[in-house]
């Protein structure tokens, strides 16, 4: 595979986005609607934005917190933050400001950049420095060197928060830079693709493969609003714009397959649909590739933000495979990654990784950092399987484990079985403990309020067992967007069995 061409070959962002507006400047870098950016005019803008920071007291090592949306507003921000040699934090701005603003006083910023009016006043008067999109100050003074390292943290990556409060992983300039590279040595991207995001930038997918892969591949970038009802123009983007790349969790393509009319898109120039950040259903794959005739077209892979995104994926040359239990394979190890299972060859254990990409540790948290971090591997708290030829088969976090007869089992295999049940939008199952101090299984189903509760409870228990030789102890219909999730959507397993021990689901059960 043809590496890209660098004047210069870069080891940092800034190096990175000099080099490209130098020998792909009039290439188009970003696009949101009819706006555009060049590679030239990137640099260009976000360069003005960078010598306005300076001249505003912003140094290298400084940490900045974002909370913008997705767009090239949030582009030229982040770049210029990097040419200034800045430590960036993107936070999701669709959350509370009362949120935003815990999250982000929790990396310690030197300034807060938002766009919204009531987060900034909560801000300020917190006395954390903030300033607004539209006051960003611009200079044309020549920026000074950054002195930054490849060995310098580049951005603040918060996690997903599934085990609880996000934390900031820190991730350095290498690891970025390494993380990009190999997905051009192993999917093959270059400057002739065309990538169409609709993972939002404070997601370490969003960050890493759009904003900052785009620009180390040369390619063109197409930014749709990352939400639930910008689906359809995400499936209408990629027909129109010939995406060949794009990439989000396992959801939103379910999410796809239901609410978009596959008559009015078309994804034949779709080569690789990136299916991570949650586990990945097959039933997900079938019915989104079956739906837009886009056989192939689906990469589950595993990342999380503490490799700074990927450690596995499918290859291109690569068809989906599944193990006995029905658990899609998330492909084989990417370049540069250490790839272990800490169990007995073949038995299910904690997934282990060492190499280049593993992070520096998470901010200002010590204790936490090391449960993770043991003699350079990241010791990721997923159970996962690897197969004879290195395919790694993910079962869920490790306290999300089931357990039935002394038999270990992923939350997934219940969930897949009761998703089969017309009526049930998503399912979600947890293990209970009892008053007889043995662990429950319970089924957690979403459903509209005016199916039968009582039939979905049977067909739900009838298609587990069928599935799996048991039924769960307890089936239980939710109201629609009950069941806990993260700010991007992911199921959180360990808030449901809390709230079912503390018995405060009871107003989104449906009787």
């Amino acid at each position: 595979m043809t590496k890209p061409h660098f004047p210069l070959e870069p080891s940092t962002l800034s190096e990175l986005l000099t080099s490209r507006a130098q020998s792909e400047g009039d290439r188009l870098a970003f696009a949101e609607g009819d706006a555009r950016l060049t590679y030239r005019e990137l640099y260009d803008e976000a360069s003005a934005i960078a010598s306005g920071f300076v001249a505003n007291g912003i140094r290298p090592g400084d940490r900045v917190a974002l909370s913008l949306h997705a767009g090239l507003a949030f582009i030229r921000v982040f770049w210029a933050l990097q040419l200034v040699g800045a430590v960036t934090c993107a936070l999701n701005p669709y959350t509370p400001p009362a949120s935003v603003l815990r999250r982000a006083m929790r990396v310690r910023p030197r300034l807060l950049v938002t766009h919204d009016e009531a987060l900034a006043n909560e801000a300020r008067a917190a006395n954390l420095e903030t300033t607004l999109l539209a006051d960003l100050p611009r200079s044309a003074d020549p920026l000074p060197p950054n002195g930054v390292t490849p060995e310098d943290v580049a951005v603040l990556q918060t996690t997903s928060g599934t085990s609880g409060e996000p934390r900031a992983a820190m991730i350095r300039q290498r690891n970025i830079m390494v993380c990009v590279d190999g997905a051009i040595t192993a999917l093959g991207f270059s400057k002739h693709d065309v990538l169409v995001s609709w993972v939002p930038p404070w997601h370490d997918l969003g960050l890493i493969r759009f904003v900052i892969g785009t620009v180390y591949f040369g390619a063109a970038c197409h930014i749709i609003q990352p939400a639930i009802q910008t689906i359809p123009e995400w499936m209408q983007t990629i027909g129109r714009v010939g995406g060949t790349i794009t990439g989000a969790p396992d959801f939103a393509y379910r999410l796809a397959a239901r609410l978009v009319d596959p008559k009015t898109v078309d994804l034949s120039s779709l080569r690789d649909a990136t299916n991570g950040g949650e586990p990945v259903r097959l039933s997900t794959i079938e019915s989104f590739e079956r739906a837009f005739n886009a056989p192939g077209v689906m990469k589950p892979g595993y990342g999380l933000a503490e490799a700074t995104l990927g450690v596995t994926c499918r290859r291109p040359d690569q068809p989906t495979r599944t193990d006995a239990r029905g658990n899609v394979s998330n492909g084989i190890a990417l370049p540069t990654i250490e790839l272990r299972i800490d169990a007995e060859p073949g038995e299910p254990g904690e997934i282990v990784v060492g190499g280049p990409l593993v992070f520096a540790g998470y901010f200002e948290a010590e204790e936490a950092t090391n449960a993770v971090l043991r003699d350079g591997e990241l010791y990721t708290g997923d159970i996962g399987q690897l197969d004879a030829d290195g395919h790694l088969y993910v079962l869920g976090r490790k306290r999300a484990m089931l357990k039935r007869g002394g038999a270990v089992l992923a939350p997934r295999e219940l969930e897949e079985a009761a998703q089969r049940v017309d009526g049930v939008k998503i399912a979600m199952a947890v293990g209970v403990t009892s008053e007889f101090a043995t662990e429950e299984i319970v089924v957690a189903v979403e459903i509209d309020e005016k199916e039968d509760v009582q039939r979905i409870a049977r067909e739900v228990a009838e298609s587990v067992r069928a599935t799996l030789g048991f039924a769960p102890e307890r089936v239980l219909a939710m109201k629609r967007n009950s069941l806990p999730r993260t700010y991007n959507g992911k199921l959180r397993h360990d808030a449901l069995r809390t709230a079912l021990l503390n018995g405060t689901l009871a107003s989104a059960i449906l009787h």
